[in-house]
């Protein structure tokens, strides 16, 4: 197998509607992070414009201001994690691992990631108990 055809086969069991959501996540992280920036640098500007007066207000505001810039970036970099993770779950949950593993087969990140989301191990219903994983 050449490298064309390993490429391709990988491509065609990428999560693309994953990839694009999290293109759009970062985009909106990264936006949140250099707004919110800019607005308390501006607001930290006008703050020592106008209201320089008194030190200790002064003082304390921009402690304020700077406590603020900081959960900007603790809010971003959660974001970017669970973005990451989410990611993670569609290459997980894609068509290509039931193509690898056969129909109605799953992985063991899968099972624990269904298991953790909806409650509990479900039935299999009117199939009857299938095994999961073989050696076969």
């Amino acid at each position: 197998m050449g490298l064309l055809e390993c490429c391709a086969r990988c491509l065609v069991g990428a999560p693309f509607a994953s990839l694009v959501a999290t293109g759009l996540c970062f985009f909106g992280v990264a936006l949140f992070c250099g707004c919110g920036h800019e607005a308390l640098t501006g607001t930290e500007k006008l703050i020592e414009t106008y209201f320089s007066k008194n030190y200790q207000d002064y003082e304390y505001l921009i402690n304020v201001i700077h406590a603020f810039q900081y959960v900007i970036y603790g809010t971003a970099s959660f974001f970017f994690l669970y973005g990451a993770l989410l990611l993670a779950e569609g290459f997980y949950t894609t068509g290509a691992v039931r193509q690898i593993f056969g129909d109605y087969k799953t992985t063991i990140c899968g099972k624990g990631l269904s298991a953790t989301v909806t409650g509990g191990q479900k039935g299999r219903g009117s199939r009857g108990q299938h095994q999961a994983h073989s050696l076969e």
